[in-house]
C-alpha cells in the first residue's frame, strides 16, 4: 500500500507540476509520461508479455522469466522449439488493449493531477467575482477585457479563447468536459469563465477531471503506443500505400 501510494503520488504531483507550471511551463508529459508509456510499450512488444518482474520493475524493465523444461528426449527439444516460436509469434501480437491496462494507473493519476492544477484559475475569478476586487493577473485581466468587446476579435488566438468561453457560458458541464477531453492549450481560461460566472465546484471538477484524467488520458496513451508499435506503424503504412 504504501508503494502504490508513493507511485501515485508521483504522478500526480508531475501532473500538478504540467498544469500549474509553477512558471516554468513545465510539460511533464513529453518529459515523464509519454517515455514512461513508450518504454513499456517496446518492452511489452520485446517480451511478449507485461507482467514485468516487481522490484525492479518500474524503475528498470526486465523481461518475465519463464521456466524451459529440461532437454531429455527429442520429444521435448521439439516441445522447446515449438514454445520458442510461440514466444515469437507473441511477441509480435501483443494487444494494445493490454498495455493501457498496463500504464492506466499512472496515466490516469497524471490527468487527476492536470485536472488539480486547474483549480488555481477557478478560485482566484471565483473569489473576484464575490468581492468585486480585480485580481492582479494578466489571464484574469485579458478575460475581462474579452467580456467588455463589443466589436469581434480580429487575430485567431483571441476568436479560440471566446469561442471557448461561450461554450463553456451556455452547454456548462459538458462544455467543460468537451473542453478538457482534448489537448487544449486555452483550458486555463475554461477555469476563469468557470470562476467568473460562479459556475459550481464539482460541476467544473468534475467535468475537468473526467475529461482530464479519463477520455483525454486514453487519446494520449493510445497516439504514444501506436507510435512505438511498429507492426502497427508498418500496417497503418501498407494500408496508406
Amino acid at each position: 500500500m504504501e508503494k502504490k501510494t508513493l507511485w501515485c503520488s508521483y504522478w500526480v504531483g508531475l501532473g500538478i507540476l504540467s498544469s500549474v507550471g509553477l512558471g516554468t511551463g513545465l510539460h511533464t508529459f513529453l518529459l515523464y509520461l509519454g517515455p514512461h508509456v513508450a518504454s513499456v510499450t517496446l518492452a511489452a512488444h520485446e517480451c511478449g508479455a507485461v507482467d514485468f518482474p516487481e522490484p525492479p520493475y518500474p524503475d528498470q524493465i526486465v523481461c518475465p522469466q519463464h521456466e524451459a523444461p529440461a532437454l531429455g528426449s527429442e520429444s521435448d527439444q521439439v516441445g522447446v522449439e515449438a514454445a520458442g516460436v510461440g514466444s515469437a509469434v507473441l511477441q509480435g501480437s501483443i494487444s494494445i488493449w493490454t498495455i493501457i491496462s498496463k500504464v492506466r494507473l499512472e496515466a490516469c493519476m497524471w490527468g487527476a493531477g492536470t485536472a488539480i492544477g486547474e483549480l488555481p484559475p477557478y478560485f482566484m475569478a471565483r473569489a473576484a467575482r464575490l468581492s468585486g476586487a480585480d485580481p492582479d493577473d494578466e489571464d484574469y485581466q485579458r478575460f475581462e477585457e474579452m467580456l467588455d468587446q463589443t466589436q469581434p476579435a480580429q487575430d485567431i488566438a483571441t476568436r479560440a479563447k471566446v469561442a471557448v468561453q461561450k461554450l463553456i457560458q451556455r452547454v456548462g458541464f459538458f462544455g467543460i468536459l468537451a473542453c478538457a477531453s482534448i489537448p487544449n492549450p486555452l483550458f486555463d481560461l475554461a477555469g476563469i469563465t468557470c470562476g467568473h460566472f460562479l459556475v459550481p465546484f464539482w460541476t467544473f471538477f468534475g467535468a475537468t477531471l473526467i475529461g482530464k484524467a479519463v477520455i483525454k488520458m486514453h487519446i494520449q496513451k493510445l497516439f504514444v503506443i501506436i507510435t512505438f508499435s511498429r507492426h502497427i506503424v508498418e500496417r497503418m503504412v501498407s494500408l496508406i500505400g
